[in-house]
């Protein structure tokens, strides 16, 4: 059951994961100005990561792991019926593997920051928006298996999110601006 109380903190949660998101596309954006490909490649993924993280939270579903914050890109796709957005984490997800691969050009990882981007201001606009639920009578049996995965409550282990900083602490400065 919902309370008001779960649905706010859910909301604030929700409005943590975006600003952390922003803050990691502006980070990838420096390490990359500097050089550094490695360090670029997975702050950008962790600015998809945490995109997709504050729909999840939004909509409370668990998105505690990899693997759940690329079911909740694949029930938006559905949702939204746009494949851009199982395209563009397919490409993003390749910076995660060059954070351990080390194999993507500076423009490689240049034109993936840009994509990045791209997806997290969609995936910001669709958490803006009213959700689109399938009628459950129609769903198939992958999307009531993903469904599943997404409604099941996290973990003891993983409902603490004190490692987040509060909104108010991350520097505003030095943000992008919301757009």
């Amino acid at each position: 059951m919902t309370t008001p109380e779960n649905e706010q903190r859910r909301l604030e949660k929700s409005d943590r994961y975006a600003k952390l998101s922003r803050l990691k596309l502006w980070e990838a954006q420096q390490e990359l100005n500097r050089g550094d490909t490695v360090q670029a490649s997975e702050k950008a993924y962790g600015a998809v990561s945490a995109a997709a993280k504050a729909y999840g939270e939004r909509r409370g579903w668990n998105h505690y792991n990899h693997h759940r914050v690329g079911l909740i890109i694949e029930q938006l796709r559905e949702e939204w019926q746009e494949p851009f957005l199982n395209n563009a984490y397919g490409a993003v997800k390749a910076l995660h593997d060059n954070f351990f691969e080390h194999e993507l050009a500076t423009v490689a990882v240049q034109d993936h920051i840009d994509l990045a981007k791209a997806l997290v201001a969609r995936l910001e606009e669709i958490r803006q928006a009213e959700p689109r639920p399938l009628p459950s009578e129609s769903l198939n049996r992958e999307q009531r298996r993903r469904l599943t995965l997404l409604m099941q409550p996290p973990q003891k282990a993983q409902l603490p999110i004190e490692d987040l900083p509060a909104v108010e602490d991350l520097p505003q400065d030095d943000l992008p601006p919301e757009e």
